[in-house]
Parts: structure tokens; sequence; C-alpha cells
């Protein structure tokens, strides 16, 4: 399978404007909290680790894309 990769638009934009949504919320969620950097570091890898390709998570999204009448 070949790695998929965004077009300059796509990373210009949409890719962008998420990247800079999960830093301001990571910001803030840090903020209220008062947590150091390593939690916020821990919580990203569980929300990486449910978007591994091996994940559970990961299977049932790619089930729902090849079987949408399933759903």
């Amino acid at each position: 399978m070949d790695k998929w990769i965004p077009s300059h638009q796509q990373q210009s934009g949409l890719i962008s404007r998420t990247f800079e949504f999960f830093n301001d919320e990571l910001t803030d969620l840090q903020e209220e909290l008062k947590c150091p950097d390593q939690f916020i570091c821990d919580f990203l890898e569980v929300v990486k680790n449910r978007w591994s390709p091996g994940s559970c998570h990961s299977k049932a999204r790619q089930h729902k894309r090849d079987n949408p009448s399933s759903y």
C-alpha cells in the first residue's frame, strides 16, 4: 500500500488549521488542569494508539469505509 501524501493545499488548509486547533486545545487543557507537559504527551499517546493502523478502532473505521451499506 502506498503512503498517502496530502497535497500542498490540504497541508496549508485543513491540516494546518487542525494542527493549530489541537495545540490551542492542549494548551487550554494544560492551563486548566495545571498539569505537566508529560501528562499532555501521555494523553497524546493514548489518542495516537486509537489511530494506529493495528488498533481495533482503526479496523472498525476501515470496515465502515469498506462496507458503508452495513451502517
